[in-house]
């Protein structure tokens, strides 16, 4: 992976030199966008990012505009690598003073251009600043101040849906993930202690107790929060399986009484190079019919789904009920969409 290019710091260039007036030329001729306060990249690589990778610039943007700035909640917690699901709508700073809290709106701009009367970010989604009065003491990592990690990780399963903290929970007890730092169930347990809210204490003991490591990926993790909040049997996770030829694979979710298989495919191992492991994506698909054909063979049902699924409730129900799980009582009768 390609180093990515610096941002570009009025502050850094040399007084008297005239390269400020280059910048602001560079600028208006829309070379150039202004991610934060005086500082920039180029604005075709800014438009080639995606909204997470928009996300993360941004954020080292804000570093470099207040040198001294803490981040926190959700922004922390993407600097620390926890598994999130939807780009933040703003860079979230710790604050002391109760009256410097508050939402800002998104600053990063590029000039308009006079011939197409536009900037060229008019699609393109921008993130302001959220400040919070936030008691605490950052750490340092990965060049940025932030909230220490456990500390982060409860604040955000405080503020976040069941689903979506199981989704970061998941990811947060598997003890390949965070190596070096403790992350057992007593530990979270034990920082959630720290909450001020008993209720939200209690919402984020929910998902620890819930939390498995075994979990796949951020798909599986949400997919297997929405069975239990509609009222799902619950599956064993990443169960190995064999038949005469040898091993056949992995499931992600196995209804054992009911012999029946389900699978989230979240379309990376058909798309990204780490997951594809020098095939091509054809001969993925391929491999995976033939693994599904021998666990057929087996005498198992498979139902499988996406992202637009394991999203919706209602859709999710549909195919689970097909495949010939039971439905029942809803855990939470005001199930929203995420």
């Amino acid at each position: 992976m390609s180093k990515p290019p610096p941002f570009i710091v009025a502050r850094d260039q040399r007084p008297g030199s005239g390269d400020i007036r280059i910048l602001s030329r560079r600028y208006a001729k829309g070379e150039l966008v202004r991610v934060r306060r005086g500082v920039y990249l180029a604005k075709q690589y800014w438009l080639s990012l995606t909204p997470w990778e928009r996300y993360a610039r941004t954020t080292e943007a804000v570093a470099l505009e207040l040198p001294t700035a803490a981040f926190c909640y959700e922004t922390a917690a993407h600097v620390w690598g926890l598994k999130l699901l939807g780009v933040p709508s703003h860079v979230h700073l710790a604050v002391k003073s109760p009256s410097h809290a508050g939402a800002g709106k998104a600053t990063t701009t590029a000039a308009m251009q006079a011939r197409s009367g536009n900037t060229g970010l008019e699609d393109v989604r921008g993130y302001g600043i959220f400040r919070h009065c936030y008691a605490g003491s950052p750490v340092h990592h990965r060049g940025l101040n932030v909230t220490p990690l456990l500390q982060t990780a409860v604040d955000v399963m405080a503020r976040s849906s069941f689903a979506k903290a199981v989704v970061l929970a998941d990811h947060l007890v598997n003890p390949l993930h965070f190596k070096g730092i403790s992350t057992v169930k007593a530990d979270l347990h034990g920082a959630a202690k720290g909450l001020h809210s008993s209720s939200r204490q209690q919402q984020v003991a929910r998902v620890i107790d819930f939390a498995d490591a075994q979990s796949g990926s951020p798909g599986e993790s949400l997919s297997r929060a929405q069975m239990h909040l509609l009222g799902f049997p619950r599956p064993e996770l990443q169960l190995g399986f064999q038949d005469s030829d040898g091993f056949v694979g992995r499931a992600d979710f196995f209804w054992r009484e009911l012999r029946i298989i389900g699978e989230f495919d979240g379309g990376a191992k058909y798309l990204q190079d780490e997951y594809l492991h020098g095939l091509s994506a054809r001969e993925v698909v391929l491999a995976e019919k033939k693994r599904e054909d021998r666990l057929r063979a087996l005498g198992f049902t498979m139902v499988r789904w996406d992202w637009p699924i394991a999203k919706d409730p209602a859709k999710l129900t549909r195919k689970l009920v097909q495949a010939g799980l039971p439905l029942g009582k809803a855990k939470n009768k005001k199930l929203r969409l995420l």
